[in-house]
């Protein structure tokens, strides 16, 4: 049995992606830092094995016939220093373990941010990096891309995935705990109903992981993670109108970025697992109950 390394199993995305690959036939080892991590690892019949990102020292154990790595862990915070040394240093460290290890094909979740904050107005998987934006998270994952990249020129069989905003209407920010946001503090005031967001589902992006590890045409390639270009107004709208919220746009500007979506279904044969309208319409039932403390 093919046995996988996830890393950042104990996120939202990374759970899900852990889950589609041993529902696939894999063997997953989660990468874990506590005992609680530990239990909940086993508890999806995931094997636990410890290890830091930050303490690369760590790492060598937990790669002990890995045949695959999906490196999912990152820092999403404020702090310059730790994004550094979660996203650049500690992906760096992944990407030499599994080259010393012989691991066959390392998945890196990347995220579109990494072309910067605001994107530009098209996006596409040829974009350049954004390696001095001001947002650390921007800025320190397009260097570990670059660290993968250095990884790949030295024979290691790399594929970077780009998702955009991860939605699903469970435990997920951009769904179930976006709407409870809406419901007790109304329309953020940093966002216009015509800007433009790149939409992938949760479970989408898993199934993307699964064709990133497993299809020979995957091999050293990037992909944009995204299922479609979405406005604002149809997508927080709905919700704040159900929620009885007003809408309030900044005095700016809409950024209109889109997106060039396809490749991946193209190259991979990629098939969304659930669509757009579908989501909402999970999310819009949400905003008919009841408040959920989040």
């Amino acid at each position: 049995m093919t046995t996988v390394l996830v890393t950042g199993v104990g996120g939202h995305v990374g759970g899900q992606l852990a889950a589609r690959l041993s529902a696939g036939g894999m063997n997953v080892r989660a990468l874990v830092r506590s005992n609680s991590q530990s239990d909940a690892a086993k508890a999806h019949g995931w094997a636990p094995v410890f290890g830091d990102l930050t303490q690369p020292v760590t790492l060598k154990a937990a790669l002990e016939d890995v045949d695959l790595i999906v490196h999912c862990a990152a820092y999403g915070g404020p702090d310059l220093f730790r994004s550094q040394l979660v996203n650049v240093d500690g992906t760096r460290a992944m990407t030499e373990q599994a080259i010393e290890a012989g691991v066959k094909r390392f998945v890196h979740i990347s995220t579109v941010s990494v072309h910067g904050d605001p994107l530009p107005r098209r996006v596409d998987e040829e974009t350049g990096l954004a390696t001095t934006d001001p947002q650390p998270y921007c800025a320190t994952k397009a260097l570990a891309e670059l660290a993968v990249g250095d990884a790949r020129a030295r024979g290691l069989e790399t594929v970077i995935l780009r998702p955009g905003m991860i939605c699903h209407w469970v435990r997920s920010q951009w769904g179930d705990e976006m709407v409870d946001r809406l419901r007790a503090r109304g329309w953020p005031n940093d966002l216009h109903p015509d800007d433009v967001l790149p939409w992938v589902h949760t479970l989408n992006l898993a199934e993307m992981t699964w064709l990133a590890l497993t299809h020979p045409e995957a091999a050293n390639g990037t992909f944009l993670a995204i299922d479609r270009n979405v406005a604002v107004s149809e997508f927080f709208g709905p919700i704040a109108r159900t929620l009885g919220q007003p809408v309030k746009p900044p005095d700016r500007a809409p950024i209109s970025t889109v997106c060039q979506v396809g490749k991946i279904a193209s190259r991979l044969g990629y098939k969304p697992i659930h669509t757009f309208e579908e989501t909402m319409e999970h999310l819009l039932e949400l905003a008919k109950g009841p408040r959920v403390d989040t």
